[in-house]
């Protein structure tokens, strides 16, 4: 083992994972309100959901991790940014139509 290598405690790592992914999912619906506010449309919507996703990641990793995310995940790329995106894509997509059908 060498001096670089990080030692993860399972339930810790847990239960980072599901408090990234309750700030996953709280903002995904409120990107999705906005962007129905907003009355985003198309390839817009996509935009403004990528860069507010990218956005509150950056933000978590910097408040929560203290800009050092792998103390704190496994695999901080995969874990943090892409599996946020990648998940929550419906709820957006969900509270984008609901909330743009309303406005409009």
């Amino acid at each position: 083992m060498s001096d670089k290598e990080i030692i993860f405690y399972g339930p810790s790592v847990e239960k980072n994972r599901t408090k990234l992914q309750y700030v996953h999912h709280v903002m995904c619906l409120s990107l999705g309100v906005a962007a129905g506010v907003l009355s985003l449309e198309s390839f817009m919507g996509f935009v403004f959901y990528a860069a507010g996703m990218t956005a509150t990641n950056l933000g978590f990793v910097a408040v929560c991790c203290h800009g050092k995310p792998r103390q704190f995940f496994r695999f901080p790329l995969q874990e943090v940014f892409w599996d946020g995106i990648q998940s929550n894509i419906a709820g957006y997509i969900m509270m984008w139509c609901l909330v743009y059908a309303l406005v409009k």
